[in-house]
């Protein structure tokens, strides 16, 4: 295999969505050369490579846990009318939702981190990992014009699918423990020209019809709405033939325009993205989806008479791949009881929210208004790789505690705290998993992260 040239840097982030984002700001920030590879030509990850929107969620109940960065991040989207900001979630499964537009998030979040002082190189893809003993001494990045080498002196993964730390050669789980099967994939859509008006009368008349926020009696109150329901209607339309989706309602979030939705009601089971061909799969039959559930809309819904497939995501949103296996496995029970720990990195708030692999139903484990969690900083370091850390939705939980942990703020939250750990790690000349903790909360608190205070 031809090399055509050698990179060198500080610090390699592998990945461009929410988490890996911070995490090159954070490292950049410190004062470190940092580079983001990314595949695609955007950052932003699932939001905007799949419309995975809106963002969910930077709050526990009335109180903001998830600050720093990823806050200033959304004040600059706000100031190109980016956003509405983080506003009620009319389903009362989260604190807040935060609507998204995709090109102002692409913009911003590019020029964000240029101004950091990254350096950005997109279309760029990991193809093999080179490793000396318990380090990673170099990747092969693959670009149209060839293959290059790449030697940093730490690396973070934030691919979202574990693909360093699974390259490297470090221990990995797939799916829920008892088959290994992964939740499902979903091609996210963009509607225009819906009624919402109708919608909301509807709803209004038919309010056990609907998933609503007990403090919202009428979605006509909040800024933007949410659709969790139709229930009866979806029932009909299995029964009829004219819907033929593994799914029990519509779900939908209206985005920063009035009158545009993205559709979340797409679910092509029985596949794992980072199996052979499935992704492939997954996208035809999640493409046909989106015909059969536009066709259901028309005929069925009210206020969608008229509506218009604007858009399809570019990738079709994989919830769930790889995770590690860490020096501590994040469960259930820790999101539940809302669980503290010593070395807490990031915090979280979002319910455990599986979308079930092999059927039709959303089964949510809500937690208290108000309640939140820790992730400890453990659970991003692999085991067998000393100057990897590895960030976002494939660090190590459980399936369970995935199911809430996946979600882009709390991926931003652990990417600033990998970010920091990677420049403290070079900093104090010593791998991952020996860098003071006390640094890293000192570093976080004093770039306006939210931690519970620790006794040091």
């Amino acid at each position: 295999m031809r090399i055509k040239d050698i990179i060198k840097t500080d610090i390699a982030v592998i990945g461009g969505g929410p988490s890996g984002i911070m995490a090159a700001k954070a490292a950049a920030a410190e004062g470190k050369r940092v580079i983001l590879f990314e595949r695609n030509g955007f950052l932003g990850g699932c939001a905007t490579n799949s419309l995975a929107l809106p963002l969910m969620t930077f709050h526990a109940g009335d109180k903001q846990i998830i600050k720093g960065y990823a806050q200033e991040l959304m004040d600059k989207i706000r100031e190109y009318n980016g956003t509405l900001g983080h506003i009620i979630d009319p389903l009362g499964v989260g604190g807040t939702i935060t609507p998204i537009d995709t090109e102002v998030y692409k913009f911003v979040t590019q020029e964000y981190l240029l101004e950091a002082g990254v350096d950005l190189k997109f279309y760029s893809e990991v193809i093999d990992v080179e490793v000396e003993n318990d380090k990673i001494f170099s990747m092969l990045i693959k670009v149209r014009s060839g293959i290059y080498q790449v030697e940093a002196k730490r690396y973070i993964d934030a691919s979202g699918n574990g693909d360093i730390a699974f390259l490297s050669g470090n221990p990995m789980k797939v799916g829920r423990e008892k088959d290994g099967k992964c939740q499902p994939m979903s091609m996210m859509f963009k509607v225009g020209n819906v009624d919402i008006d109708k919608v909301i009368e509807y709803a209004d008349k038919n309010p056990n019809e609907f998933v609503i926020h007990p403090q919202v009696d009428s979605l006509s109150k909040v800024k933007r709405i949410a659709v969790s329901g139709f229930f009866s209607i979806v029932n009909n339309a299995c029964e009829n033939g004219n819907l033929k989706v593994n799914r029990d309602r519509v779900l939908f979030f209206e985005s920063i325009k009035r009158g545009e939705i993205i559709v979340n009601m797409s679910r092509v089971i029985d596949k794992i993205a980072t199996r052979e061909f499935d992704i492939s799969e997954a996208t035809i039959e999640g493409r046909r989806q989106v015909f059969n559930i536009m066709n259901f809309f028309k005929k069925y819904l009210p206020g969608f008479e008229n509506a218009v497939l604007l858009e399809t995501g570019c990738q079709i949103g994989v919830r769930e791949t790889r995770r590690i296996v860490g020096d501590y496995t994040l469960t259930e029970f820790d999101v539940v009881e809302g669980r503290n720990f010593d070395d807490a990195v990031a915090q979280g708030s979002w319910p455990i929210d599986i979308h079930d692999p092999e059927g039709k139903s959303l089964d949510i484990k809500g937690m208290k208004w108000g309640d939140y969690y820790e992730i400890p900083y453990r659970c991003l370091l692999p085991q067998n790789t000393t100057n990897l850390i590895v960030t976002g939705r494939a660090i190590s939980a459980t399936h369970e505690a995935f199911a809430s942990v996946r979600v882009s703020p709390i991926c931003m939250a652990l990417g600033q705290a990998a970010g920091t750990a990677a420049a403290i790690s070079l900093d104090k000349n010593t791998d991952f998993r020996n860098v003071p903790y006390n640094l890293i909360y000192n570093t976080l608190i004093a770039n306006n992260q939210s931690i519970d205070e620790k006794m040091l």
